[in-house]
């Protein structure tokens, strides 16, 4: 006589092991008639090639579905089972089902929302063959596929498909239907880990609020003025880490955090460099400088401080871009200085600025964007489309120095193109900073998605924050996200949630003593995972210190102004 373990049917293996990851038993899910297992219940959709049986098996609590598919036909070949879905089926509850196969598709699940866009969420079918896999699904769970406006608002539609190229298969889906408020989210292969606990009320850690803000450490916006006095050209340029190399952006946001404090100095002399490198008779098409034998071209994103074995001063390393994003936030600098001091100073840095982002305008349907500028040491011009983060920084800079129908066009074009669930982190917290309060749900994808959110132990303590992109294997924090992500929640009005991370950044400063200069900094990462091996964690970086200060005054670069208490 067996084990009474190897007597329990796979249906039985199921249950038991939802109740593990659940610690509830699978029958429970669907009481009062919600759930979706009967053949009547679904159409029945192909390519018109392929073909697809629906069969009721018993199941757990009923009936299941046996789907026998045959994809036939070259290429990419589906077929699908579809429903309608009440918008309410979402609220507050996600989608629940049971699945195994025998095949080498894919499983799709897609909902369509009433504005045609449409909604995924992939499993490679030959991962399951061998075992029930439950799977728990909320709204964040479903990146963004096509059509529509990439909204997920009002689903209407829901369906179960399988694609692939040509093979015979079949699929069993049990216990289909929205499932009970606050189970925990399944990962999806490459998909997105939602915190179970990413709805918890009140304050703290896990709940990620604080009702108050830790005050600025002054001690940061001494290592920026440290920085400008020690390692650059006549104390003009600041480096970006403590090195050689001054980078345009960095410079940008150092000038207008000079100009927040009230340091008028050290803020024109950043901007007297670059308003001084626009010699148009200037031949060297390597030198930081605006014009190449006449023609405007625009600065580099990074120049040598000083001579070196790596290059000479005020010389672009070799490959560099002039990224048009850089231009955006130079122009924000030069208008935010006229702004406090007068328009004068730096009007004509302004013009040409201006001037040569408005000669990129590229139009599109919809809207239209700001070509990427030069590249490559000026080999190329432009990228083959646009890019959404340097949109960003135009559409407010633009908009800043009094153009209308431009930054107009740039708006209408990124909202059709800001959408997904894997996007850069800058692109989901810019697009408040840039955009408004309006957009503020896009913050909700990294806040509640553990390929973004990450919690480190650095100096003894656990710290909380983002990383800038989804990335599952990857356990760092990108410090300037942490900034702009509290600067944003300040936008939006989510006061506690911007106090919670603009206290995170804190827990991230290293003392710093540059030529007997007490300062206090905080490194690009906190360790070198994801990429970053380039970064040194005993050093400071000039945008994170920037980010760190504009955090702790409320500050939002983008519109250059101090969001009230309160509100």
């Amino acid at each position: 006589m067996g084990s009474p373990l190897n007597i329990l049917s796979p249906v039985s293996w199921g249950v038991i092991l939802l109740i593990s990851m659940f610690g509830f038993d699978v029958r429970t899910l669907h009481a009062g008639g919600s759930d979706w297992d009967s053949p009547t219940l679904w159409t029945i959709e192909t390519d018109n090639e392929s073909s697809l049986t629906l069969q009721p098996t018993k199941g757990i609590d009923g009936v299941r579905l046996d789907l026998n598919f045959t994809l036939q036909g070259p290429g990419h070949r589906w077929v699908q089972i579809s429903r309608d879905w009440d918008e309410t089926d979402f609220e507050g509850r996600p989608l629940t089902f049971l699945f195994r196969a025998d095949s080498g598709a894919t499983l799709e699940v897609k909902i369509q929302d009433q504005d045609g866009s449409v909604f995924l969420c992939r499993y490679p079918l030959t991962q399951y063959s061998s075992k029930w896999e439950p799977v728990v699904l909320y709204p964040e769970s479903f990146e963004y596929g096509w059509g529509g406006d990439g909204d997920l608002n009002r689903p209407i539609r829901l369906s179960l498909a399988v694609a692939g190229t040509a093979e015979v298969g079949t699929l069993s889906m049990d216990e289909i239907g929205p499932g009970r408020p606050g189970m925990m989210a399944t990962p999806i292969p490459d998909g997105p880990r939602l915190d179970p606990a990413r709805n918890k009320k009140g304050f703290g850690f896990t709940a990620r609020r604080d009702k108050r803000a830790l005050p600025e450490d002054p001690l940061v916006y001494e290592w920026l003025k440290t920085i400008q006095d020690t390692g650059s050209f006549e104390q003009q340029l600041l480096s970006s880490m403590e090195d050689n190399r001054a980078q345009t952006f960095n410079n940008a946001l150092a000038a207008i955090v000079f100009i927040l404090k009230d340091d008028r100095d050290r803020a024109a002399r950043i901007l007297d460099f670059y308003s001084r490198a626009t010699d148009e008779l200037n031949l060297d098409a390597s030198r930081q400088n605006f014009f190449v034998k006449g023609e405007p071209r625009g600065f580099y994103q990074d120049m040598y401080l000083k001579d070196s074995a790596e290059g000479s001063a005020f010389l672009a390393p070799h490959g560099s871009d002039r990224w048009m994003g850089d231009m955006a936030w130079l122009l924000i600098a030069a208008h935010y200085y006229g702004q406090r001091y007068g328009p004068d100073r730096y009007a004509t840095l302004k013009n040409l600025l201006r001037d040569l982002l408005v000669s990129f305008y590229q139009p599109a349907s919809p809207g239209g964007y700001i070509r990427h500028g030069w590249r490559r040491s000026d080999t190329a011009l432009h990228e083959s489309s646009g890019h959404p983060e340097g949109n960003l920084d135009c559409y407010a800079a633009l908009k800043l120095v009094g153009e209308k129908t431009i930054p107009r066009d740039i708006r209408t074009w990124l909202h059709s193109v800001l959408v997904g669930s894997r996007l850069p982190l800058d692109l989901y917290s810019w697009q408040v900073l840039a955009l408004g309060s309006s957009y503020a749900n896009a913050l909700g994808i990294p806040e509640s998605d553990f390929r973004y959110r990450k919690t480190l132990r650095v100096n003894g303590r656990r710290v909380m924050g983002f990383f800038h992109s989804a990335r599952t294997d990857v356990q760092n924090i990108w410090a300037d996200g942490v900034g702009q992500m509290a600067c944003a929640y300040y936008v939006s009005g989510k006061e506690d949630r911007a106090n919670f991370y603009s206290n995170q950044l804190d827990a991230l400063l290293i003392d710093r003593k540059i030529k007997g200069q007490t300062t206090r900094a905080i490194p690009y990462a906190p360790n070198k995972e994801g990429g970053l091996d380039w970064v040194r964690q005993d050093r400071g970086f000039t945008s994170t210190a920037a980010w760190y200060i504009f955090a702790k005054n409320r500050f939002n670069p983008f519109t250059l102004q101090t969001i009230p208490k309160n509100r």
